[in-house]
């Protein structure tokens, strides 16, 4: 029996522009054909494995604030590039390496990176991100408290206290776009 090809595990997610997964399998199931890659982590408890995740990829390390920037920088890259250019929009998870159960925080700011993508006009999306954009639209009024009453909230609380929460808050709302490795363009 030969190994599968990319085109033929539907776990990679390829015949969509704008993918969804967890962790870093995920980024790696579903980041290796694309060209921009961000990384959803609502709080912020681990620092982002760039070297650990696709080659030849863009990173981002995403901010709910700046999610409209996020998408105003894939259709930058997009016209740069000339063509139809591959989002991975992954939600970190704690250990990224092997998330435990389910990282809230992480789906609603994949979610909302996504909602930001749909609404330029980037919408070919996996169903699997329609799933994590619809969650976010029915839960962006309620995201604060999401943050400090889910799992991940309530242990960063207990580990590091309430101010830590807080803090994650403050970097979830920041409008910086901040891009952690550029996506070369061929000269």
């Amino acid at each position: 029996m030969t190994a599968p090809h990319d085109d033929d595990r539907p776990d990679a997610q390829l015949r969509y522009q704008v993918r969804f997964d967890v962790g870093l399998d995920g980024a790696r199931r579903i980041g290796g054909s694309a060209h921009l890659l961000v990384w959803c982590d609502g709080l912020a408890t681990e620092p982002v494995p760039v070297d650990a995740l696709p080659p030849h990829v863009e990173v981002i390390d995403a901010r709910c604030g700046a999610a409209a920037s996020i998408a105003e920088r894939l259709l930058t890259l997009q016209a740069a590039r000339g063509e139809r250019t591959m989002v991975a929009v992954v939600a970190a998870g704690s250990p990224v390496e092997a998330p435990e159960g389910v990282p809230v925080e992480d789906h609603l700011l994949a979610g909302a990176v996504i909602d930001a993508l749909g609404a330029v006009g980037i919408d070919a999306t996996s169903p699997e991100a329609a799933v994590a954009a619809a969650g976010y639209q029915g839960l962006r009024g309620a995201v604060a408290h999401m943050l400090s009453a889910s799992v991940g909230g309530r242990m960063l609380a207990a580990s590091e206290g309430p101010d830590a929460v807080r803090a994650a808050r403050e970097r979830w709302e920041s409008a910086e776009l901040v891009v952690l490795r550029e996506f070369d363009l061929p000269a």
